[in-house]
């Protein structure tokens, strides 16, 4: 690792995020770590302002947001590119948090994201696909898995960001559109109605079929009432869901 001249933390309103952007203050000190956030607050939940609030002061040192040129909201890139989902990764991520991301970003930096230490393979994908880029896991490298990371906040006085508690595994946009199980949907359609509605109109009108149900795709106003699902669709999502510095790579270009 190079002596870095500037350490940039990128902070994503999730649990690890916040700990590496801490860790990396202890690390480096407040004249060369940058911690910055790429804006996709009007489409999360509205409990992540009051959590970028808590971990700001707990950092002491404010987050610098940057934010798309073109887009104000995911929905604005969904109905701009008529496309929500598929094998070439999510356009949401690239347009929101990738192209500012790039913008911000010098070729010196060192970089810090909040991978965790579980986190070892998209760690590795990271790494390969973005071989110019010095970059530091330093919650792999201090043994910090997501849990540990949840412990270190709750021992700050900071609560979990709602989605967390709601059984989520990650705090992404509302209705994300890289989901594909069913307990995530059938969630998502049971707390967050509105957002889950305008998912089915953008779905239904790109042809994007977003669920996996039975082994095959279908649409979202495919799933059957909550009485007609078997018990295992209705319980909290296990899905693991990215939106993290490695999605998406595919589109970049466009």
């Amino acid at each position: 690792m190079k002596e870095p001249t500037r350490v940039v933390a990128w902070f994503s309103c999730g649990a690890a995020s916040a700990v590496a952007a801490h860790e990396a203050l202890l690390k480096y000190g407040r004249e060369r770590t940058n911690i910055v956030y790429c804006n996709t607050l009007a489409t999360e939940h509205p409990d992540n302002i009051r959590f970028f609030r808590e971990v700001e002061e707990w950092l002491g040192t404010p987050i610098q947001v940057i934010s798309s040129k073109k887009y104000s909201t995911v929905d604005d890139v969904f109905e701009d590119r008529k496309y929500l989902s598929g094998i070439k990764g999510a356009p949401c991520t690239v347009e929101m948090k990738k192209k500012p991301r790039f913008d911000y970003q010098l070729p010196d930096d060192v970089n810090i994201f909040g991978l965790s230490a579980e986190e070892g393979k998209r760690i590795l994908d990271f790494e390969q696909g973005n071989p110019e880029l010095y970059l530091e896991w330093i919650l792999r490298d201090l043994n910090l898995t997501k849990a540990k990371c949840f412990n270190i906040l709750s021992n700050a006085g900071i609560g979990l960001p709602e989605r967390y508690k709601q059984g989520f595994k990650n705090n992404n946009c509302i209705c994300c559109v890289k989901a594909s199980s069913l307990s995530y949907w059938v969630t998502e359609r049971r707390i967050n109605p509105g957002v889950f509605a305008r998912r089915v109109d953008q779905s239904r009108r790109f042809g994007v079929k977003l669920v996996r149900m039975d082994g095959k795709r279908i649409f979202l106003d495919e799933i059957p009432p909550d009485e007609e699902l078997p018990h295992s669709a209705l319980i909290p999502p296990t899905e693991n869901i990215s939106c993290g510095p490695e999605c998406g790579v595919q589109l970049e270009l466009k």
